[in-house]
């Protein structure tokens, strides 16, 4: 069996909290979902130059939504006098099309980068880019997660590794790393390097312990 299960998606709404929160009639969801979309995929655009580990929307009754930014570099998402979140909520307008949408963003400081899969994998894919190895790149990238209190890290590249004609998988795990237990807190995510050789798939699951009793163990 090939076991290729998102373990996100495996995950929400039982012991892994959803990254968009609101409740719509049926003639507004097709228009929220696709408004959540374009946010979504125009916040990504600067997920390395402000370190984004995560975004999350959730929206209330009076339709305000209230937009999450999980980053490394708080300081530089919010610039000099909240300068860079007024561009940006005014881009975000702009990039959606509507002038009315009433937005609030919400800068929230991630405590350990070194254990957020998302910003792992940028990492790693922006040394591949640097023409880095992708054997040293993970290796690092594990050692430094498990130093800061990852319970397991496991990590896998996939493409022209080092401009082979054949394209091929590589990868490694250490630590534990129980992805068919639903009380398995995993962060996964995937990035990828756009390297002279083509593109690069890259994945990251880390393992932060185990859920019991609903999060309360």
């Amino acid at each position: 069996m090939g076991q290729k299960v998102n373990p996100n998606g495996f995950r929400y709404g039982i012991t892994k909290k959803h990254n968009a929160t609101w409740y719509a009639d049926k003639k507004d969801f097709a228009s929220f979902l696709l408004e959540d979309h374009k946010i979504v995929e125009y916040v990504e655009k600067f997920t390395r130059e402000y370190a984004i580990g995560n975004i999350q929307i959730s929206r209330n009754q009076k339709n305000e939504i209230t937009l999450k930014i999980h980053t490394a570099k708080p300081g530089v998402v919010l610039g000099e006098s909240g300068s860079n979140v007024k561009k940006l909520s005014k881009d975000i307008r702009k990039h959606t099309r509507n002038r009315k949408l009433k937005l609030t963003i919400d800068v929230v400081s991630i405590d350990r980068p070194e254990t957020n899969a998302k910003l792992i994998a940028e990492d790693i894919a922006v040394k591949l880019e640097n023409r880095g190895s992708f054997r040293s790149a993970q290796k690092q990238a594990i050692r430094f997660a498990l130093k800061n209190g990852a319970k397991g890290i496991k990590t896998s590249v996939s493409g022209r590794l080092n401009g082979v004609d054949m394209a091929r998988t590589e990868g490694y795990t250490e630590g534990e790393m129980k992805l068919h237990t639903l009380r398995q807190n995993v962060d996964y995510a995937t990035a990828t390097a756009r390297t002279t050789y083509g593109a690069l798939g890259i994945k990251v699951w880390i393992s932060k312990g185990e859920i019991i009793d609903g999060g309360k163990k």
